[in-house]
């Protein structure tokens, strides 16, 4: 496939504190430590050189245990995460099944990408790409569904409750049934794997484990463990929710908007079957609802004897990452990348380190009779990604056949009023505001019969804007990115390439958004 490269700035899909930040305005530059480029990662090494051989080790066990059900797994990357000079690149993504929309697969595919550009300028050190698993979160709706062919498959999940990565995979057959040619690594995974983190790893696995990716799951008592001074911290003293109310206020006082904010407590209790998120009392804490409540010294017994019981929210998830792995840089979306401006304070605060924020992957992909369409349309891909009304103005503007522009008779009426208001002057001054009203009036009515004009005028060539307008839908269904919509398993079948060529061309430093068109 041919990858064409759109600037951030050009395609007009991305929020102005996204681009801002790219561009290092000098109003964001509080809210980040190292700048977005390859050069700030020999500070940002030195840096981490401070990483733990006790924390390696606890990493790689946990690793190894929790591949412990997939032979082919990549053993050589995991155990190097015990060496001194080996770092991580860490992007991040929920449980979505079958791999949900296409953004997750490029965010790996870009996180991969980095680190072979890391290995090469710094030939002397190891760098693993890291996919870290939202096991935890609790919202079954996110992951449920996934789109395909035009057609939405959702999961009827019999219990659908708790951490999303405990859930059995009841119910998940009937979508294998469904689709015709399921991939044979979807079949094996769903159909082997006692719940949903198992089947989620095998397939990520099954994907990129000849790149060297390694998938973490915090959800585990040893990796919990470090954690837990972080944890009492914030059920008593708030500190995470006194640093990012601070800096949402600067970032809002500057005219941009946030994407989280933080609670008092920014933790959840979790059990099988339930993640339930804690608040202070006046005797302790409690769950939301009072269902479980301890006094102060109830949950630091907690804290110390279970730290697997603790799941952090979306303000101390990023915190977590950084104190189990060696990291250098964390991609993420548009979104992501604000939260995480959001919270470089509250990391100070902890004294946790502060890594590289990234863009992910960004890729629109035109292939079969749509790649076809589009070199017979002639009209440049950042065009297309306009508004659906400026295109189809740009179309009937562009037609030598219809002809809607009535410039020169609007010029005849003006010029033919200005002579009428000449000579009602010349009888009597009263009659000129007569005179600029009935103007006025008369371009009214002659504007709403331009309107009409271009009204009918794009009807009658309603198939040459039809024949755009389906390249546009192809790119943006519903208007949103295709990325955000379409299912790998619509590419992926067909081009047993698709994954190295995206890992080829995603690079998260370039800030463009790439798109592939099918030879």
């Amino acid at each position: 496939m041919n990858t064409y490269k759109i600037p951030f700035e050009t395609a007009g899909l991305y929020g102005k504190m996204f681009l801002d930040y790219l561009s290092e305005k000098e109003e964001i530059k509080p809210l980040f430590k190292y700048s977005p480029q390859l050069s700030s990662f020999d500070q940002i090494i030195e840096n981490r050189s401070d990483f733990t051989d006790v924390s390696r080790q606890r990493l790689v066990t946990s690793l190894h245990e929790q591949y412990s059900k997939i032979e082919a797994y990549p053993k050589e990357q995991v155990d190097l995460l015990l060496e001194k000079d080996t770092y991580t690149i860490i992007t991040g993504h929920q449980l979505n099944i079958f791999t949900g929309p296409l953004f997750f697969v490029y965010k790996i595919a870009a996180t991969i990408n980095l680190c072979k550009q890391l290995k090469e300028k710094h030939p002397d050190k190891n760098f693993i790409p890291v996919y870290w698993m939202a096991t935890e979160d609790h919202d079954f709706e996110e992951i449920a569904s996934f789109q395909l062919g035009g057609r939405k498959y959702t999961w009827e999940h019999p219990n659908p409750s708790g951490p999303v990565g405990r859930l059995s995979l009841d119910g998940i057959d009937k979508i294998l049934d469904r689709i015709k040619d399921m991939p044979g690594l979807f079949v094996k995974a769903y159909s082997e794997s006692e719940n949903l983190t198992e089947a989620t790893r095998k397939i990520v696995n099954a994907l990129f484990k000849d790149y060297g990716l390694v998938c973490v799951d915090a959800d585990h008592k040893t990796l919990k463990e470090p954690f837990k001074d972080i944890i009492k911290k914030e059920l008593h003293e708030g500190v995470s929710f006194d640093k990012v109310s601070k800096t949402n206020a600067v970032i809002e006082a500057q005219g941009y908007k946030t994407q989280i904010f933080a609670r008092e407590i920014n933790l959840f209790y979790m059990d099988d079957g339930v993640r339930l998120r804690l608040e202070k009392t006046a005797d302790g804490f409690q769950t939301v609802g009072g269902e479980l409540t301890w006094s102060s010294a109830e949950i630091d017994n907690l804290v110390e004897e279970s730290p697997e019981k603790f799941s952090p929210n979306v303000v101390l998830r990023p915190v977590l990452q950084e104190i189990l792995l060696p990291n250098l840089a964390y991609l993420g979306g548009p979104a992501e990348v604000i939260y995480w401006l959001q919270l470089k304070e509250a990391f100070d605060a902890y004294n946790v380190h502060y890594p590289m924020v990234l863009p992910r992957g960004f890729c629109l992909v035109l292939d079969g009779h749509f790649s076809e369409r589009w070199r017979k349309s002639g009209w440049p891909l950042e065009q297309l990604l306009q508004p659906k009304r400026e295109i189809e103005e740009q179309i009937l503007d562009s037609n030598n056949e219809v002809d809607t522009d009535i410039a020169a008779e609007l010029e005849k009426i003006e010029l033919a009023y200005s002579d009428i208001l000449s000579k009602a002057k010349a009888i009597t001054p009263n009659l000129e505001k007569h005179v600029d009203a009935e103007k006025v009036r008369m371009l009214k009515r002659v504007k709403h019969t331009q309107n009409k004009l271009r009204k009918e005028g794009k009807r009658k060539i309603q198939d040459d804007i039809e024949r755009v307008l389906c390249i546009r839908e192809c790119l943006l269904p519903n208007n949103a990115p295709q990325e955000r919509i379409v299912n790998l398993m619509e590419f992926w079948p067909k081009n047993v390439d698709f994954i190295p060529e995206l890992i080829g061309e995603l690079d998260p430093l370039s800030f463009n958004l790439n798109v592939m068109v099918g030879d």
